[in-house]
């Protein structure tokens, strides 16, 4: 952060030059939460959405997910959580905390992909 570049930009025959800064992308520094294990997530922010074009306002984006988490539950990396059994997920922590003190039993967990709302169902072992 903090450096610059130098660009031409060419309109008609003219050659303007620009001077433009470098940043990261939003989620290049965003924290991210491990949830058993198995699944980093960082907090859904107004950059971040822009970022990924997602249409929901709050929720979790999943950064990685274990390919036994990919193949039992769905979950991707780019899903956006936005909400599990009756609960909405306002960020990253909201999730670590339902299934980490969910215990056994069924968790439906809803979640964006795509611009489309899906559900998945499963038991945590």
């Amino acid at each position: 952060m903090g450096e610059s570049d130098s660009i031409v930009v060419k309109r008609g025959a003219r050659e303007i030059p620009l001077s433009v800064a470098v940043v990261d992308l939003p989620d290049v520094n965003a924290p991210r939460v491990t949830v058993l294990r198995e699944i980093e997530l960082i907090t859904l922010t107004p950059p971040i959405r822009a970022q990924y074009q997602l249409q929901s306002r709050q929720g979790a984006l999943v950064t990685r997910a274990s390919d036994r988490v990919q193949q039992q539950i769905g979950l991707q990396s780019g899903d956006v959580i936005v909400q599990i059994n009756r609960t909405p997920i306002a960020n990253a922590q909201d999730v670590n905390r339902i299934l980490t003190t969910f215990g056994r039993g069924g968790i439906r967990m809803y979640f964006e992909r795509g611009g489309q709302i899906y559900a998945t169902e499963f038991s945590l072992q």
